[in-house]
């Protein structure tokens, strides 16, 4: 048995403004979720978001929508936790 194909956040916020009178723009999700208009951006097109902002992002679209969406219900790429910005060594030796 195949897996359900999941929809993107850009798809399923297409797919509720044609179902619906007052659309949602992705202004108005990046708002919600207090990120920037450019990082929803990035998530509807389907570039890696860190785990953080993509919760932040679909509860933000389940709150405008009125339907609760998860992570496990939307097509998201996230970013590796060992993409992470590593802090920089000290150079002065062992800390104590």
């Amino acid at each position: 048995m195949q897996a359900e194909k999941k929809l993107t956040l850009l798809q399923l916020r297409r797919d509720y403004n044609k179902r619906t009178d007052t659309p949602i723009t992705s202004k108005q999700i990046a708002t919600q979720a207090s990120v920037a208009l450019s990082t929803e951006f990035t998530m509807e097109l389907g570039r890696p978001v860190p785990k953080a902002v993509a919760e932040k992002v679909i509860s933000a679209f389940s709150v405008l929508t009125g339907q609760w969406y998860c992570l496990d219900d939307i097509e998201v790429h996230l970013l590796e936790e060992s993409l992470s910005p590593i802090p920089p060594i000290s150079r002065g030796g062992a800390q104590r």
